[in-house]
């Protein structure tokens, strides 16, 4: 039987539409010349295709050119892809794939003689809309799935009805309305379902988690599957041999003006007030609250400081491309920070670092024939236990210093096709560093292996410690709680009740006293108030200085967020009982780190908080599962009430099914293939009043189902139904059974 045409319309219909939602990824971009050729392509052979099939005769000639105008609409992405690529226009693989998808849809569904080809080309065109609109950021792209599933519905219903127009009697035709009704409803639930989730979903991180598909690689080898943060094969300097690594540091590199970690703080919060060391000692206020730390001992390498009394901020430049001033460039995931600095002493004004680290040494390991390097202190974990090690891409462009920025607990690192431990080592305060270099060389790209955090473990490793009180403070509520859960105040008390302001000037020689009053300042008082805070319930801290890794920095072209000056921030890092460091962000306005609970965490957690309604819902359980007869039988009772309004030939089907509940309920049951006449009469058997009313509602039954219709008497029937309950039924079976 030949296809109607207008299943083909269709069908091309929903494909174009497929095609259609792939334009606002790839609009914005992507170079406007090789996009408008491609689409005008697709068009011009679309058009040829239905002119040759239209007004063609049924040559071979005519069919030839049929065939090869729609393999080459199936092909052109593909073909473009390469051609662009070729001129120095590249088109992301990931915006070919999708198109080639669609445009494949639409040539199956061009070509296709039977339905089964058809719904092929169907299913390719709905998994595309679907999965374009899932992963579009543009606000209207939703109303492109919308249109296709209308045409969808609209689609289906109709195949139905011509299906059963075969069945059907000529005097039974369709409703014409069904088709509009039903796409009207498809339409209205999914607005309605949209409104109702709207405003519940959170940030997406839709290219940063690998939703898209990509060349390959294993977590290890080739995250990005690339090789490279958004420049293809020039992803690092003299990256195919080691022993010319340094031919980077040329003098086109030293003549450039990067910046340096400490030239982008005084940036961005001002440059440090020169005081005299004892005259900032003595502007100390409240030693009670400020704990001091007066460990005199600094490591002359890693002994530079980091001051919170400092001068007003100057005027911010407001980058017009961030792009070109960008220091790093991040392939991971947004809303993150990367550490380069890290201080772990505190007189009141200077945070210095006392740790060293410096006699540490990377241990060299082999993964994926690839040499990575790793912290010997967070090694074994990071093999033992892969799920939960992130590897992400780290590329150096304008960055004056031989830190790499790393996220909180990087475990390791990699640089394609360098193998020489010597390159590598950790600085004192436990950043991994490039040594004897005057800076990472630029274009380097890092291979960063970090280890994620469940939140079960800060409930189990943070020391068991509480507040230190003096001898005349009694003990309260608050220091009995669990360190976690006095930091999770502490933050929480920082982010809601304290403004972020960086342009607050500093007015007095005590700036963090200063901030406790007016309640308003820059990252790095929140950071130092939070730090101290954590000293006071018994923790060790340290500020943290680095970049923050903006979730609107992220370039869905290129695949990477561009990190500015402007991201410099300052957080807290809390040491564990292991050794190993968690991070805090007490500044409102920037993401908190996520700290993910196992299955184990979040049952006991639903349980301690929902324990009394769990009491309830198993008491109301066992209250239904006791009464469970008597309230069937209400709601059967109401049923049979309701049945008033239909006719009486349902309210007699009504009536016997309600009965068979009945006897179902008591463990009665109607046996398979015994008639419903022996069946009543047995159960009755011992009331004769009761088997009278059986009778009379048996022969009821049989006149109206095989003999002549006529009227049902409801009072006999409502007779039977009122006399035959739960109650009755299994007083009389009791009596049966005696």
């Amino acid at each position: 039987m030949q296809t109607p045409p207008r299943r083909r319309r269709e069908t091309i219909l929903l494909a174009i539409l497929a095609i259609a939602s792939v334009l606002p990824l790839r609009f914005y971009v992507e170079s406007r010349p090789w996009f408008l050729a491609e689409f005008g392509t697709l068009l011009a052979l679309f058009v040829a295709v239905e002119l040759v099939k239209t007004f063609g005769a049924e040559s071979g000639r005519s069919k030839l050119l049929m065939s090869s105008a729609t393999t080459l609409l199936a092909i052109a992405p593909i073909l473009f892809a390469f051609f662009a690529r070729s001129f120095g226009s590249p088109i992301a693989f990931e915006m070919s794939t999708l198109s080639a998808f669609g445009s494949v849809s639409l040539a199956v569904a061009i070509a296709a003689k039977t339905d089964r080809t058809r719904a092929m080309s169907l299913v390719a065109s709905g998994f595309l809309v679907l999965f374009a609109t899932s992963i579009s950021e543009h606000s209207q792209a939703v109303w492109i799935a919308v249109a296709w599933m209308s045409v969808c519905v609209w689609h289906l219903v109709a195949n139905h009805w011509e299906k059963l127009d075969v069945c059907l009697p000529d005097s039974v035709r369709p409703t014409v309305g069904v088709r509009p009704a039903s796409v009207l409803i498809a339409v209205v639930l999914c607005i309605a379902g949209g409104l109702a989730v709207r405003n519940h979903v959170g940030p997406a991180n839709r290219m940063t988690n690998g939703v898209m598909p990509t060349s390959g690689g294993s977590k290890w080898s080739d995250p990005a599957a690339r090789s490279g943060v958004g420049s293809g094969d020039a992803a690092i300097a003299a990256k195919d041999h080691a022993e010319s690594f340094g031919a980077v540091e040329s003098e086109i590199f030293l003549e450039s003006t990067e910046s340096s970690l400490f030239d982008m703080v005084n940036e961005m919060i001002g440059e440090p007030k020169q005081k005299m060391k004892w005259d900032r000692r003595q502007a100390m206020g409240n030693e009670n609250f400020i704990p001091m730390h007066d460990q005199a001992a600094k490591s002359e390498k890693g002994g530079s400081s980091f001051s919170t009394d400092r001068m007003p901020p100057k005027k911010h430049r407001h980058f017009e491309d961030a792009k070109e001033n960008a220091v790093i460039q991040w392939a991971g995931p947004t809303g993150i920070r990367l550490a380069m600095q890290r201080f772990d002493t505190f007189d009141g004004v200077d945070w210095t670092n006392s740790a060293d680290r410096s006699n540490d040494k990377l241990s060299q390991r082999e993964i994926d024939q690839n040499v990575w390097f790793f912290d010997p202190k967070l090694e074994s974990r990071a093999l033992s236990d892969s799920d939960l090690v992130t590897v992400n891409l780290l590329k150096v462009l304008r960055l004056d210093s031989t830190r790499f920025p790393a996220p909180m607990m990087t475990a390791g690192l990699h640089i394609k096709d360098v193998n020489r431990q010597d390159f590598f080592g950790i600085e004192h305060d436990g950043s991994l560093v490039m040594p004897e270099r005057d800076k990472i060389p630029p274009l380097t790209v890092v291979n960063l292996a970090s280890i994620q955090v469940m939140e079960d473990e800060l409930w189990d490793r943070l020391p068991d410690c509480q507040t230190k009180l003096d001898a005349s403070e009694q003990p309260t509520s608050d220091s009995a709680q669990h360190p976690y859960q006095q930091l999770q105040d502490i933050v929480a008390q920082l982010r809601t009740e304290f403004t972020f302001d960086r342009n607050t000037p500093t007015q007095t020689d005590n700036p963090v006293e200063e901030f406790l009053q007016t309640r308003r300042g820059s990252d790095h008082l929140f950071a130092t108030v939070a730090a101290l805070k954590a000293r006071e319930i018994g923790l060790q801290s340290r500020l943290v200085t680095g970049f923050y890794v903006p979730p609107d920095a992220y370039d869905i072209s290129a695949g990477h967020a561009n990190i500015t000056p402007e991201d410099i921030h300052f957080w807290v890092e809390i040491k564990l009982d292991d050794g190993r460091w968690f991070e805090l962000e007490p500044t409102p306005g920037y993401q908190q780190p996520v700290y993910t609970p196992s299955l184990w965490l979040s049952t006991k957690r639903f349980a301690a908080a929902h324990w009394m309604h769990g009491l309830l819902m198993v008491a109301l359980g066992v209250v239904t599962f006791l009464t469970r007869l008597i309230w069937i039988d209400w709601l059967l009772t109401a049923v049979w009430s309701l049945s008033l309004l239909l006719p009486s030939r349902k309210q007699l089907g009504i009536a016997m099914r309600i009965v068979e509940t009945r006897a179902s309920l008591i463990g009665k049951a109607r046996p398979t293939g015994k008639p419903q006449r022996d069946w009543l009469e047995a159960l009755v058997v011992r009331d004769l009043q009761m088997r009278d009313h059986v009778q009379q509602f048996c022969d009821v039954a049989d006149q109206a189902i095989f003999g002549n219709p006529a009227p049902i008497d409801r009072r006999r029937l409502n007779s039977l139904v009122r006399a035959l309950n739960t109650k009755q039924l299994k007083s009389m079976t009791n009596e049966t059974m005696a």
